[in-house]
């Protein structure tokens, strides 16, 4: 077995906390990155989350009315 061959979870643990803070960094600004690239995102707007909060009262309210009968 060749010695510059390694794991990778040895490779992994060879990083200074300065390199894996860096590699989280690089994986998350991709996902960032290809979440601006698709088209389907929806805006988070005041209006969206106005909605958002009307639909769960709306199921509260109907859960506890099925409850009631």
């Amino acid at each position: 077995m060749s010695t510059l061959t390694a794991s990778p979870n040895v490779a992994e643990q060879e990083l200074t906390e300065e390199e894996r803070q860096q590699k989280v960094w690089d994986y998350y600004e991709q996902k960032v990155l290809e979440a601006l690239e698709d088209d389907t995102w929806i805006p988070y707007t005041p209006d969206f989350f106005d909605k958002i909060r009307e639909e769960v009262k709306q199921r509260i309210q109907a859960k506890q009315t099925g409850k009631a009968s």
